[in-house]
């Protein structure tokens, strides 16, 4: 769980991946004032009390989060290393949503399950890694948005999403396709190894 929380802090914290001690300064500095960080640990905690017998405090550790920051993750949702909020207020993700790496989220997002009335498409999004959803978009449903896609700012997305591609509007559109992640310089920083 350390080294996923280090993921995190990587990535709320310093997007020029410095090590060291330059490193550590800035999580302090950073984890002590920012709600949108203190959310995700406790996400992380909260989700490892729930696979134990203490599960009800899971959801206690919720309802912390959620008061403190604005932020609602449940404690079931499979959320990978480097899960980063850019800020916290009105975010929403539900019980079953599963990420891949380096997931950053903006505020207002709300990402679940349609809900009554949706027999036909309940179920709960997946994401792939280095995706980005932005301010107050909505994914619903059990779709998957590809590697390296981003959701634009009021979006609302209840169908399957290919890779590295710029989706926008309600209902959402490819607006613009993408470089893979990793072979696009102005969005991918190549993040050093957790040490040892």
């Amino acid at each position: 769980m350390l080294r996923t929380i280090e993921a995190d802090l990587r990535s709320n914290v310093d997007p020029t991946r410095r090590t060291g001690i330059g490193f550590w300064v800035w999580v302090i500095g950073k984890a002590l004032a920012a709600p949108q960080v203190h959310v995700v640990i406790l996400f992380r905690l909260a989700h490892a009390v729930a696979q134990t017998p203490l599960r009800p405090l899971a959801f206690v550790i919720r309802s912390i989060g959620l008061a403190w920051s604005g932020a609602e993750i449940h404690p079931d949702a499979q959320l990978a290393p480097g899960l980063a909020l850019a800020h916290s207020t009105g975010v929403m993700i539900g019980a079953h949503v599963r990420t891949g790496v380096d997931f950053r989220v903006y505020p207002g997002a709300v990402l679940g399950e349609p809900g009554r009335g949706s027999a036909d498409a309940a179920g709960f999004p997946t994401f792939g890694d280095h995706v980005t959803i932005g301010a107050h978009a909505v994914v619903l449903g059990p779709i998957h948005v590809g590697d390296g896609s981003v959701v634009g700012a009021n979006s609302v997305v209840t169908r399957d999403v290919p890779d590295n591609v710029i989706v926008a509007g309600a209902p959402a559109k490819v607006v613009r396709h993408l470089l893979p992640f990793e072979e696009d310089p102005t969005r991918a920083i190549p993040a050093p190894a957790p040490a040892e």
